[in-house]
């Protein structure tokens, strides 16, 4: 079965991004993909700019750009009420994927990170999850953004925080408990492909 395609065609995609050849490549990749609108610029004031001058679909942003940084850069748009941006797609670029920085970028409402140099089959998939699973967006005091939670494996204690969550209620017992050798042998079957 055939994963499903995007269309670039018509988006305008902002790269914001102070090295050239860098933004150069991002450019390439996306042309490739068919985008046809593709803006560069090289800092922040520049990123701030293009999104009053046009509407912009989605950004891609190097996490160091001048003076700044990408993080300011979401915090900015994220964070300002009025702004027509403030639920545009941002992809963080960043040289260093430690799990510290790809949270602090989480934080900033960033939608995804995006190991630099890239390829194209990370850009195509970072686009493709933004595009064909979108996360509702979070509006708290502290936070605005992308719900950072990819998937829910349960809330502490059965109660969730937010309006939203619902009790997730636990089937009571309903016959003798597996030996773990059955449950080895499940898992065995599983990973060898058998019923």
């Amino acid at each position: 079965m055939a994963s499903p395609t995007i269309n670039l065609r018509d988006l305008v995609v902002l790269i914001a991004d102070s090295n050239s050849y860098l933004s150069m490549i991002a450019h390439s990749i996306l042309r490739g993909f068919g985008t046809n609108k593709v803006i560069e610029v090289r800092d922040s004031m520049s990123v701030i700019q293009a999104l009053s001058g046009q509407k912009i679909d989605i950004l891609l942003v190097d996490s160091r750009l001048p003076p700044h940084g990408g993080l300011w850069i979401t915090k900015a748009i994220r964070r300002k009420v009025d702004n027509e941006n403030r639920m545009l797609p941002i992809l963080i670029m960043s040289t260093d994927t430690r799990e510290s920085t790809i949270r602090q970028a989480r934080d900033a409402g960033a939608n995804m990170v995006l190991a630099k140099p890239m390829s194209p089959a990370s850009l195509y998939d970072r686009l493709a999850w933004i595009a064909l699973t979108p996360r509702q967006f979070v509006d708290a005091p502290t936070y605005f953004g992308p719900d950072r939670r990819f998937k829910i494996e349960g809330y502490p204690g059965g109660v969730g925080r937010r309006k939203g969550d619902h009790e997730i209620a636990v089937a009571e017992e309903s016959g003798p408990a597996l030996a773990q050798n059955d449950i080895d042998n499940l898992f065995s079957a599983a990973r060898m492909g058998k019923d």
